[in-house]
């Protein structure tokens, strides 16, 4: 499900047998130098969300929750 985010710092509690990725991205087409910065997690990650970014990717991670 694809929704909008908006700018800020968001917290995931991660995953505890998965891990939870996650990546901000500068376009949607899918190609490798879309990426801004990613990660693997598999505890809790916090992750910040520029204005300039284009779209926030995020799979087998819990939900995200904004916290500023």
């Amino acid at each position: 499900m694809n929704k909008e985010i908006q700018p800020g710092t968001y917290r995931s509690d991660g995953k505890d047998s998965t891990l939870c990725y996650w990546a901000r991205l500068n376009d949607t087409t899918g190609e490798v130098g879309d990426i801004i910065a990613n990660g693997n997690a598999k505890g809790q990650v916090i992750v910040k969300v520029s204005k300039s970014d284009k779209a926030f990717q995020t799979s087998d991670c819990k939900p995200w929750q904004k916290i500023d």
